[in-house]
C-alpha cells in the first residue's frame, strides 16, 4: 500500500510503502523506488517498509490537455537485479489546470484524507 499516492506536480514529497516482509537483499543491493521512466531513487528502510523521495519535479511527465493529474506506476527494485516486487500507481495532480482551483484541491486532498482513513 502506498500511504500518499497523490502528490502535487511540482512539489517534492516522499511516499511511505508499506510492505509487511521485505525480500532479502544480495550483500550490497539496494531497494530503489521507480517513478514512471524516471531515474530510480534509493528508499530507505523502515519497520513499516520504505520510504522514498519523489523522482524529481523535471523528471515527471506532462498532464495532458483538460486533465488535472498524470498516473505514473511507482514500482520498488531490487538494484541488483532491476525487478519489481512492488507495483503501484501514483497521481501527480496540478490544480491551478482546473476552472475551480478550490474544487480540484478539496477533491484531492479529500481523496488522501479518504485513503488515509483519517
Amino acid at each position: 500500500m502506498v500511504v500518499l499516492d497523490r502528490v502535487p506536480i511540482g512539489q517534492m514529497s516522499v511516499v511511505q510503502i508499506v510492505i509487511k516482509t521485505l525480500p532479502e537483499l544480495p550483500h550490497n543491493a539496494q531497494h530503489r523506488c521507480v517513478f514512471g521512466n524516471a531515474t530510480p531513487i534509493h528508499a530507505n528502510v523502515m519497520k513499516e517498509g520504505l520510504l522514498c523521495t519523489t523522482s524529481p519535479v523535471n523528471e515527471r511527465p506532462t498532464i495532458g490537455d483538460g486533465l488535472d493529474h498524470v498516473l505514473v506506476p511507482l514500482s520498488v527494485r531490487n538494484s541488483e537485479t532491476n525487478k519489481a516486487f512492488v507495483s503501484r500507481s501514483l497521481a501527480f495532480y496540478d490544480c491551478t489546470r482546473k476552472d475551480s482551483y478550490r474544487m480540484c484541491l478539496l477533491h484531492w486532498l479529500q481523496r488522501t484524507v479518504d485513503r488515509c482513513g483519517r
